[in-house]
């Protein structure tokens, strides 16, 4: 069997309230984080009941990059 090889990083995940957790000088709600996931304002995916929301993508919007959800 051959070996795959990934030339790119493995995107960085968090559920919201590990954002929260992590980052709380951002000051973001569940309730707003929530809300950007569903207007597809970042990059996030559902797993069973949690959501893994894209760091690089919330950082995006947050720092107001056009096109953070791709």
């Amino acid at each position: 069997m051959n070996n795959i090889e990934i030339s790119r990083a493995a995107p960085r995940m968090r559920t919201v309230a590990q954002v929260r957790r992590e980052y709380p000088d951002l000051q973001l709600s569940d309730r707003y984080l929530r809300s950007l996931v569903r207007e597809n304002k970042i990059v996030a995916i559902h797993i069973g009941a949690k959501t893994l929301i894209n760091l690089d993508s919330l950082f995006g919007f947050l720092n107001g990059e056009s096109g953070a959800a791709k």
